[in-house]
């Protein structure tokens, strides 16, 4: 292709941390797109650590930005953006993988209909059952539905239902659109940004969709273009704390941006007082009070760019000298994971916790004791545990990655769902890295 030839299609490729997921994503591509087709691929990594750049580095006819530090996702495809040249723009997550035809479809679609300014495929599990992954405005009660146990009153249920599309046809042709892979015509767009930078990771799709609906382009859904998608690849790897302040955070954005004054801070105050009486009940919470906090005055806070590694936290039967804590670290854990051993409370009161580094992957966590005999009283030793539960989880949520939790100690059932865990595995069961292929 000389440099003056313009491509008719340029697809503009995020990524970070998802190596073995882009390779699928750019093999899809290379097995299913025309021959003839004249593409771009403009890939931007956002400082990954697991090769990731190397492959993109490496593999055919891919343009590579390299970012020093993670930019977030907004960010990442504007870049990709402004270097590309087609008239078509493909916005796709590496975590999407191409069915046979699924690109010719779409680029059809588009020649076939003028007044179509965009289309998104059908999307498809990996076991082949349908993903529901499109983008619908969020109405008031909806937004506060989906963040609220006001999800469980009737009226705000179907709102939330409404938003989440349940029960929807989607075997045939309509106004959807997404922004995983979304194909849209260059002309329709800012000449320098498809997303609002404000919005690193979350809602941003969902503020493109509303002004380009706002200017009368419609984007198409097509049932005939099919792609897999894993969904969250990335997202995943933020860590529940940080994904959910990102979430949230950019939804009291965008209400800001579409709802009068008086509708935000209604719901400012909805989630605080959902936030309290949820501790107040003693259930688990998404977030720290200051992190809530900022997050409802749509601050988000820092993206990671540290280490993403998944984290197996084990509640441990009794607490361990180092050497032999670092020992059943190398032992329980597979290579590339990051471990934490929690000893169980003491016996008597200890209002510090202690963390204990033992190799570059392997930390031993001694949690707060806010009651004696714990060791003797089995409802003393509960609420010790939960508030060694609470402590272990204040710690992770400075960190980012997948938690997994086992518990070697059956006493510590009780700290269930208060870690923000993504799995719970058993304690038989051998940790292996396939056995999370799912996560």
């Amino acid at each position: 292709m000389s440099v003056a030839t313009r491509p008719a299609l340029s697809i503009l490729l995020t990524s970070w941390n998802t190596r073995e997921q882009t390779r699928l994503c750019l093999q899809s591509l290379a097995d299913t797109a025309d021959a003839d087709l004249d593409y771009e691929v403009i890939a931007v990594d956002n400082a990954s650590r697991d090769g990731s750049a190397e492959l993109l580095a490496g593999w055919p006819g891919v343009d590579l930005i390299r970012n020093e530090r993670n930019l977030g996702f907004a960010a990442a495809v504007n870049q990709a953006y402004r270097r590309s040249r087609g008239e078509v723009i493909l916005v796709l997550n590496s975590d999407v993988r191409f069915h046979p035809g699924a690109l010719a479809r779409m680029l059809a679609f588009l020649r076939e209909h003028p007044q179509a300014a965009g289309v998104s495929p059908l999307y498809l599990n990996l076991d082949g059952t349908f993903q529901q992954h499109y983008i619908q405005l969020p109405s008031f009660p909806a937004a506060l539905a989906l963040v609220t146990v006001l999800r469980r009153v009737p009226g705000f249920r179907r709102a939330l239902h409404t938003f989440q599309m349940r029960g929807q046809d989607f075997s045939r042709p309509r106004r959807l659109a997404s922004g995983s892979c979304l194909m849209v015509r260059r002309h329709i767009l800012e000449p320098d940004a498809i997303f609002d930078e404000r919005f690193p990771i979350y809602w941003n799709d969902a503020l493109l969709v509303r002004r380009l609906d706002k200017a009368g382009h419609q984007i198409w859904m097509i049932p005939d273009a099919v792609v897999d998608h894993v969904r969250g690849a990335s997202c995943r790897l933020l860590g529940p704390a940080i994904r959910y302040r990102h979430l949230l955070g950019g939804l009291v954005a965008y209400l800001r941006l579409t709802q009068p004054r008086h509708r935000v801070t209604l719901f400012r105050r909805v989630v605080l007082a959902d936030h309290l009486v949820k501790l107040l009940c003693g259930r688990p919470v998404q977030l720290t009070l200051p992190d809530l906090r900022a997050a409802l005055r749509a601050d988000v806070g820092p993206l990671p760019d540290g280490d993403t590694r998944d984290w197996l936290i084990v509640f441990t039967r009794s607490a361990w000298p180092a050497p032999q804590a670092r020992a059943a670290a190398d032992r329980r854990t597979p290579q590339g994971d990051r471990l934490l051993l929690v000893d169980p409370p003491a016996a008597r009161i200890n209002r510090r916790s202690r963390v204990t580094t033992l190799t570059d992957a392997r930390w031993q966590f001694t949690p707060p004791t806010l009651l004696p005999f714990g060791n003797r009283m089995p409802f003393v030793d509960r609420i010790n545990r939960r508030v060694a539960a609470g402590a272990v989880r204040r710690w992770l949520d400075r960190q980012s990655g997948v938690r997994l939790l086992r518990l070697d100690d059956h006493r510590a059932g009780c700290v269930q769902g208060r870690l923000g865990e993504d799995e719970v595995l058993p304690a038989s069961a051998p940790v292996l890295v396939e056995q999370r292929e799912h996560v």
